[in-house]
């Protein structure tokens, strides 16, 4: 509406310039155009002009409708113009109405007889000439000095100055009758609804909604119909309050108690100390009160509270005691936030300029006048001879200044007067540019601009019209939509899973079974179950949502954020120990591990929460790692990319709003709710002072929900504004996941995975497409369908300093897609930070790895998809691994390190070291063995002539020979299958040579030439350069990229069951005491460095050091037994520090001398029969040659198998929350593994720790 300029009344903006006045004075007629542009229509008054193209479009823009008449090609029988249209004769007088307006059936006496004697009716005869003489559609008034058209007769506004156009009208109208808002005019119910307005306020035109099965209840003089979910559910939908009125309380379930207002909550929270009825109900009458775990009650009311909810700006308790007395705070707003000009209160940044005063102060907007006293008004309450302003200062000084033509001129729409002058101004729905002279449209659909719409929005010159998406229905007002049903909220709090009704405030409780704390749950409204993951068991498992049954979805699993794909009925999870997003399909029955497929492991530091969109094939998640964003891809793991890597702190929960297509998360460190569009623009931060430390988020509709594990609380608000907030649960236990429970979340078009047949599992991609993948050990086969058995397929292993990757050489038949990694399984290397060297037993299915984080040599058990670390082998000390290599038959370790540059051997259980070549070497770089050879070979590098040779001998270090003397930093050595030959990498380029030297060649030469591996007849190389890429040549292909990656790898090797078939004679240790070494001849038995043997097989040890003194690996000096592993040097070549654990010094046996213990002794000891040598229980002797000698059972080790060598090699893996802080259950979901040492990380821990105080109150979960 505008005002008046004499402020005495309002008229509507469509009685503005439409040639009629309404205003008293006249003012909505002034200032009107009166002159068109070429590409505009001037209404019939004079007064308007519309564009062409508006014209004859079955809308009136002119109030005289001028824009509609003669639309129509008249014919030779037209006779009658009305509604645009112009009739036939015949259609005059016939007794059915055809124009709105009636004409057509006006002064139809004496036409009966006319009408049935001639076969033409002629046009009504002409009114004899009168004073004042109306236009067809109108009626002069009573005092004959104007006319009225017929729509405005009794259209609740007086038109005649009589004002008799508003006398005699209906005020009842009949049965089939509609009754206009302004009461004073009724139409046909035909005519509702029917996309023209017959009433003056086009009453008859709003909230028309079309009629859907459900729709069971007619309100506001049927204009409305409402579906039966919208009936008592507590909020009014219908004007007139017919929704809300004569409704019965239901009656609770058994299950149930009744609150006094009606709500039904769990009769397992009666009586607990915390009111969850709306009116306190269900804590009056209480025999007792309850026992206070929190250590503070209200002294009158007796409530418990949680520290957290003192002085929190909420009531808790009925006394209101814990609110008394507050402290308060200095003012600061954070970086998302508005400081008020009273300095007391902070509001979100998109709060500003939203047309809500929120501050006590604002800012006016651009074509409004600002009062003195601050107030905003607009242009015609301004000079209109009243004050509006609280100090006048809308009227008086210039305001008789009235605007002149060449100010009308120069204003783009209109000019007023003010008390500095004269101004221009716009209509509503437009705003004034910094050149005070023009205006333009206000589109309040813009994505900046503050919500109008609750969902669909279209706008229009100087409006916008509001719309819902199907399933939802327009409420009052034209411009929320609300859904039908109601709506449930799914809240974990501490190890209670929580059912809410968002209507009704119902609360029932499902049974979850879990011991600890439930940090992530999702639901499949198919299913009807929902599924959960907790801290206390390694599975996902479910509950039903008739609160009847649970079980296990999939066991032996570490999950800490789950997403049921409901579409395509699947379940993915985040593995935070491997860094790994996961896939399974749901299943009735409970399913094994080996049965899920790893949908992305590449590049994932440490992923916090995990959220999908089905309908678009899409997942989300976001990343706490070194680089904090948040990230988005296929739901097959395609199209990866970073969202938003930019105003974040700390991103935890994420959530997507499938209506408005956006993304929602919480950010603990900003203490704040942000979102962006699924492309990653117009972020958005909604911080609030009531979002402290949001945990979890979900979105449905216009609302935000969000719980807080500090507050202890779960509240709603607007998705875009932050306002109408409201807590919803309160309790004195922590609540963490949050989901909306509604068949529309859930109800998507068909499922892509319904068009393929995979033998596994089928996941959903973008565009609506659909993959099928495979569980781990399985390749998808030529048909993209199928899932093979890759038992003897040959693969590769790429080394990264946390990971190790597995690519089946299959795969790069079938690549079409250079860009990325392959089909593959990322292997995380648990504890692993920087790993360096890798080599792999297929038989054992074992990982051996030097790590330089730690210079320590470690072996990881491969289970099923996961490797599971089995402790170290070795560790040194201020040193460091260079070269190793496995021999897979024997189990030896071959390796050299930069403190010992020599070649030595060390057995893998039990462990014992021996030293093979020590002289004439610089520093090894590389080895490779052949065990079925017998052969080694190793790269010796001079750093100080800053040469290099490559040299081979029999794996117990003899018969060294040089194989090739002019290289110049030779790497990543390796065997030809047969043993024949060895290939390196060398400055750019690989080369390959005999054994004896012989038929040297040059192979590959390629930039940045990193590593080399061979499969059978297939050569790979990887290089380095700006991504770091894999290449191979075969039979078939001279040289081809296969696929690039931005990851580092710092290691490659090729594995195949061929590979590693065959045997020699140190199969099964080759009856050797200590170490069996494989020679092209056989085998030779080596003692450990501080043994010597006594015979072909067997060792004793040595005893030429002083008592209580062990020997250096390089013979040549002894040190005290207690320096041994003290964490210091003591030996000369730092042998003194190869550990074999980095917690527990290995057992040492006392050291035998030839000063301190006679000979007669040891061989006594020595000549012990079987009988009497009872190897202490860990293994059974044996005697050969007239000596007798233990052999320990796997993991013992020494001569009497006194030592747990499994026990020493079992390293601390520090895995789940617990070894985080081991009382804070929110870090469980954000870090598993402790596996990054930065100080991001180590902050947010301390951030999590300190905020939840778990080491001081009785009520936390303890892990």
């Amino acid at each position: 509406s505008k005002m008046c300029k004499d402020g005495s009344e309002c008229i509507r903006y469509t009685h503005v310039c439409d040639g009629e006045n309404d205003c008293k004075d006249g003012s909505d007629e002034e200032d009107c155009e009166v002159k068109c542009n070429e590409d505009q229509f001037q209404c019939a008054h004079g007064k308007k002009c519309i564009a062409k193209e508006q014209v004859c479009d079955g809308e009136p823009q002119c109030q005289d409708r001028s824009d509609e008449l003669n639309c129509r090609p008249e014919s030779e029988d037209c006779v009658h113009h009305c509604d645009g249209r112009c009739l036939p004769a015949s259609f005059l007088c016939d007794g059915e109405v055809d124009c709105s307006d009636r004409s057509d059936e006006a002064n139809c006496e004496g036409q009966e007889e006319q009408r049935t004697s001639t076969t033409t009716v002629p046009a009504p005869p002409a009114s004899p000439p009168k004073p004042l003489r109306c236009s067809l559609g109108s009626k002069p008034c009573r005092d004959k000095t104007d006319c009225v058209r017929h729509n405005h007769v009794c259209d609740g506004e007086a038109d005649c100055r009589d004002g008799s156009d508003e006398d005699d009208c209906e005020t009842e109208c009949g049965k089939d009758q509609f009754l206009c808002a302004h009461g004073k005019k009724c139409i046909e119910q035909s005519q509702v609804c029917d996309g023209v307005p017959q009433c003056q306020d086009s009453s008859d035109e709003r909230d028309c909604v079309k009629r859907m099965d459900g729709c069971v209840h007619q309100c506001d003089n049927r204009t409305r119909c409402i579906p039966s979910s919208f009936l008592c559910d507590g909020e009014t939908d219908c004007r007139d309050g017919s929704d809300e009125a004569n409704c019965v309380e239901e009656a609770c379930s058994e299950a149930e108690f009744t609150c006094s207002g009606g709500q039904c909550v769990s009769t397992t929270v009666v009586c607990d100390g915390h009111p969850d009825c709306w009116d306190g109900s269900d804590e009056e009458g209480c025999t007792k009160a309850p026992v206070c775990t929190t250590k503070h009650r209200c002294p009158q009311s007796q409530e418990c509270l949680v520290q957290e909810w003192i002085c929190d700006g909420e009531r808790d308790c009925q006394d209101g005691t814990d609110e008394k007395d507050c402290p308060v705070a200095p003012l600061t707003c954070g970086d998302f936030q508005w400081a008020c000009k009273s300095k007391t209160e902070c509001v979100p940044l998109g709060w500003r300029c939203d047309r809500m005063i929120d501050c006590d102060k604002e800012t006016c907007r651009s074509h409004q006048f600002k009062c003195g006293s601050q107030e905003c008004l607009d242009p015609v309450q301004v000079c209109n001879g009243v004050s509006n302003c609280a100090d006048g200062s809308d009227e008086g000084g210039s305001c008789q200044e009235r605007c002149t033509d060449a100010d009308k001129e120069r204003c783009s729409q209109t000019c007023y007067s003010t008390p500095q002058g004269t101004r221009c101004g716009c209509e509503a729905g437009f705003r004034l540019l910094e050149d005070k002279v023009t205006c333009e449209d206000v589109d309040e659909c813009e994505a900046g601009m503050p919500a109008v719409c609750g969902q669909l929005c279209t706008n229009s010159p100087g409006s916008y019209q509001c719309g819902c998406h199907p399933g939802f229905m327009m409420e009052d007002g034209a411009s929320q939509c609300k859904v039908t049903g109601e709506p449930f909220m799914l809240a974990s709090v501490q190890t209670d899973l929580y059912l809410y009704g968002l209507r009704s405030g119902s609360l029932d409780v499902l049974s979850s079974s879990a011991k600890k704390a439930i940090l992530s749950v999702d639901y499949s409204w198919r299913e009807q179950k929902v599924y959960w993951v907790s801290l206390d068991t390694e599975s996902i498992r479910w509950s039903s949502l008739d609160q009847k049954t649970t079980g296990t979805l999939i066991g032996d699993v570490r999950a800490d954020s789950v997403a049921v794909d409901w579409l395509g009925k699947n379940l993915y999870w985040i593995d935070g120990v491997n860094s790994q997003i996961v896939a399974v399909r749901l299943s009735t029955a409970s399913l094994k591990s080996n049965e899920l497929c790893i949908i992305l492991d590449e590049d994932l530091d440490q992923p916090r929460s995990l959220a999908l969109l089905p309908q678009k094939g899409l997942m989300f998640w976001t990343e706490i790692g070194n680089v904090v964003k948040i990230e988005r891809a296929g739901m097959d793991g395609s199209e990866r990319r970073a969202v938003v890597n930019s105003s974040l702190g700390w991103p935890g929960g994420v959530a997507v709003d499938y209506i408005s297509e956006r993304l929602y998360w919480t950010d603990e460190r900003l203490k704040a709710i942000g979102s962006t569009t699924l492309d990653g623009n117009d972020i958005r931060i909604l911080q609030m002072k009531q979002t402290t430390n949001p945990f979890a988020v979900a979105v449905f509709n216009d609302m935000l929900y969000w719980s807080d594990a500090k507050m202890r609380v779960v509240q709603a608000a607007h998705k875009v504004t932050g306002k109408k907030r409201q807590v919803l649960l309160k309790r004195p236990k922590q609540p963490f996941a949050v989901k909306i429970i509604h068949p529309m979340i859930q109800m998507g078009t068909e499922n892509p995975c319904s068009r393929l047949d995979c033998s596994h599992l089928c996941v959903l991609a973008p565009e609506r497409r659909a993959v099928c993948k495979c569980p781990a050990g399985l390749l998808l086969a030529d048909d993209k369908l199928t899932c093979s058995s890759l038992v003897n397929s040959a693969f590769l292993l790429l080394l990264s300093p946390s990971t190790a990757t597995q690519i089946y050489l299959q795969s790069r038949l079938t690549a079409t897609d250079v860009k990325g990694w392959p089909e593959h399984l990322a292997l995380q290397l648990p504890g692993v930070n920087e790993a360096t060297i890798m080599d792999y037993s297929l038989r054992d299915r074992t990982l051996f790895l030097t790590d330089g984080g730690t210079s320590s040599l470690g072996s990881f058990k491969l289970k099923g998809s996961v490797l599971v670390s089995q402790g170290q082998l070795l560790r040194l000390l201020a040193d460091s691994i260079t070269a190793m290599a496995l021999d897979w038959v024997a189990l030896n370790i071959y390796w050299s390190s930069s403190k010992q540059p020599r070649l030595q051997v060390t057995s893998v259980a039990p462990a014992h070291t021996a030293v093979l070549i020590k002289d004439g070497i610089g520093q090894v770089e590389s080895i490779a063995v052949h065990p079925l050879s017998g052969r080694v070979c190793f790269a010796n590098v001079d750093t100080q002539a800053s040469t290099a040779t490559v040299e081979c001998a029999s794996m117990d270090g003899a018969d060294r020979r040089m194989a090739w003397k002019d290289a110049v930093r030779p790497t990543s050595l390796t065997f030809s299958p047969n043993g024949d030959k060895i290939y390196w990498a060398d400055s750019g380029n690989i080369f390959s040579v005999s054994i004896d030297g012989s038929e040297y060649k040059q192979l590959v030469s390629a930039e940045g030439l990193a590593a080399v591996a061979l499969s059978d007849s297939t050569l790979l190389w990887m290089t380095v350069t700006d991504k770091t890429r894999l290449w191979f040549k075969d039979e078939q292909q001279r040289q081809k990229l296969w696929f690039e990656v931005g990851t580092q790898v710092v290691g490659l090797k090729a594995f195949s069951k061929s590979s590693q078939t065959g045997s020699n004679k140190c199969t099964d240790n080759g009856n050797c005491q200590h170490l069996c070494l494989a020679t092209p001849k056989g085998r030779t038995c080596r003692c450990a460095h501080d043994h010597v043997a006594v015979n072909s097989t067997h060792c004793i040890p040595e005893r030429r050091c002083p008592a209580d003194s062990l020997p250096c690996l390089d013979g040549l000096s002894c040190q005290p037994a207690e320096k041994f592993c003290d964490g210091h040097v003591d030996c000369p070549d730092h042998s003194d520090e190869n550990c074999q654990s980095p917690d527990v010094n290995p057992p040492r046996a006392k050291a035998s001398s030839p000063l301190a213990e006679d000979d007669v002794q040891l061989l006594n000891l020595e000549a012990q029969q079987c009988s009497q040598k009872r190897c202490g229980g860990n293994g059974h002797c044996v005697e050969k040659e007239g000596v007798t000698a233990c052999v320990c059972s796997p993991g013992f080790s020494g001569d009497s198998c006194q030592g747990g060598a499994l026990d020493l090699m079992r390293g601390p893996v520090i895995y789940g929350a617990a070894g985080l802080c081991a009382v804070v259950v929110i870090i469980a979901v954000i870090a598993v593994v402790v596996k990054k040492k930065n100080a991001r990380f180590q902050h947010f821990l301390n951030i999590y720790c300190e905020a939840t105080h778990y080491w001081t109150h009785d009520d936390f979960l303890w892990l």
